[in-house]
């Protein structure tokens, strides 16, 4: 016979299990304090990136980036959501400020650190970045990897070093008990690629709620080296299938090993 695991036991298990929240919201409930950050629109690349290529078909990705190479511009996201995205930046840059300035559990160097893997030929480096890392491409396009993560390495006292992904949602999605569905392998996808990076192997989901009462809560990914193989193989075939002008297999198609959370 199954056992119904209800709701409140499961918010009162995923709070214990808590390892930043408690400590973010102790520092935000005792006092007011100055804090700053500062805006800029990102500056685009040919590369993959973490945050959206790595759940897309082979043949999904080679038309986006067949596209790009041909000139193509993307249509600008809706106001709507251009207005989402800014209460998402208030929140990172807030909760950066927090692990970094409050808590001093990260450097600033670990604060939107920027990652590169490159595979194939190397060619003329090309610098990009953000908060003056200068990271060089030295691949040719699509035969590279790039992004920043938000936090790496966050060092949790008692808990050791993680990767923490601030992810914003409404009250609908952050309700749920498990992450939703919609984005749960995609997250789960990004952040393996960004423990590959910065030798990590453990993450923190950090979830804000954007509704009042702005609640926070996190979920633990460990470190999935078949789904890391399997992410750059595919972005590996594409890069090449891009040079060749030939579209990928059509029986190329493979399930991502995906595992979820760690509770």
């Amino acid at each position: 016979m199954a056992i119904k695991l209800k709701k409140t036991d499961f918010v009162r298990n995923l709070v214990k299990n808590h390892k930043l929240v408690g400590a973010i919201d102790k520092v935000i409930g005792d006092e007011e304090f100055e804090w700053e950050a500062t805006f800029g629109p990102k500056t685009g690349d040919d590369g993959w990136h973490p945050s959206g290529d790595c759940l897309p078909s082979a043949h999904a990705l080679y038309a986006m980036a067949s596209a790009s190479l041909a000139g193509e511009e993307r249509k600008r996201p809706a106001t709507s959501l251009m207005k989402s995205f800014q209460v998402g930046h208030f929140w990172h840059a807030y909760l950066q400020w927090i692990l970094v300035k409050k808590l001093g559990y990260a450097d600033q160097a670990a604060i939107e650190r920027r990652g590169y893997k490159g595979w194939g030929d190397e060619v003329k480096p090309r610098y990009f970045g953000v908060n003056g890392d200068g990271v060089k491409a030295v691949h040719r396009p699509y035969f590279y990897a790039t992004g920043s993560a938000d936090t790496a390495p966050c060092s949790i006292p008692v808990h050791g070093d993680y990767l923490v992904d601030i992810k914003t949602m409404g009250a609908h999605d952050f309700k749920q008990m498990q992450l939703p569905t919609w984005c749960a392998g995609k997250y789960e996808a990004q952040v393996n690629i960004y423990m590959d990076w910065f030798d990590l192997e453990r993450t923190i989901i950090l979830c804000v709620q954007k509704d009042s009462p702005h609640a926070f809560k996190e979920f633990e990914f460990r470190r999935n080296q078949p789904l890391i193989e399997t992410i750059y193989a595919k972005w590996s075939l594409v890069g090449a299938c891009l040079e060749a002008g030939e579209e990928p297999p059509e029986d190329y198609e493979t399930d991502l090993p995906l595992v979820g959370p760690r509770m």
